[in-house]
């Protein structure tokens, strides 16, 4: 019992719904997508850690044993924060007012359809990029991306360095984070995330 529950070091397989409430909304969510312990439980939370392979947004099991183990690397890894929103505006609502005034430079042609921005480091975005949708909208798709900096030289082999946070439900905020090296698929990306929490709120 004891070598198994190493092997699993803090994971589980276990399957069963929690209710778990958040502001004025209610999440179901099986136990093998809910990163800590502590949240395990159904009831009142002031936010909750999930994770889910991906592609496929499965949560824990013993066949995915290796990639949920990773130490040295997140790829294949979708880590989601959920909790109340505390700003009016969501990452891609920020761009325009807010990232684009910080921005260094023009713009650098990305992976699928992104441009890259670097940000200004005395804006305390130090060593970060932000990506941000070619079309011109005023809701882009956005996502900060941390970067090594090495000299002139970028290292892009961070781990979970590309987070963006989105609204869902009636009033929360969900934090995802994924390695630069997914990059590529991130509109496949953004809509199984939103599709897998929206399908988790209880109506």
């Amino acid at each position: 019992m004891i070598g198994k529950s190493i092997s699993y070091a803090g994971n589980t397989a276990d399957r069963t719904l929690h209710e778990i409430v958040i502001g004025d909304d209610v999440l179901s969510l099986p136990a093998n997508v809910i990163r800590f312990e502590s949240q395990r439980v159904s009831g009142v939370q002031n936010a909750v850690d999930t994770y889910f392979s991906w592609p496929g947004m499965h949560g824990y099991s013993e066949a995915r044993r290796d990639v949920f183990s990773q130490t040295r690397s997140a790829h294949g890894l979708i880590f989601a924060r959920i909790a109340q929103a505390t700003m009016s505006r969501d990452m891609s609502g920020r761009f325009t007012p807010i990232y684009k005034r910080l921005t260094d430079g023009p713009p650098v042609a990305g992976p699928n359809g992104l441009d890259s921005f670097r940000l200004r480091p005395g804006a305390g975005y130090a060593n970060e990029l932000m990506y941000v949708e070619k079309a011109a909208t005023d809701r882009p798709y956005a996502v900060r991306c941390l970067v090594e900096d090495h000299g002139s030289e970028l290292n892009f082999t961070t781990q979970t360095g590309c987070q963006r946070d989105i609204f869902i439900g009636k009033d929360l905020s969900v934090t995802y984070r994924f390695s630069i090296d997914l990059l590529p698929h991130w509109q496949q990306i953004e809509a199984d995330v939103r599709k897998r929490l929206e399908l988790a709120l209880k109506k």
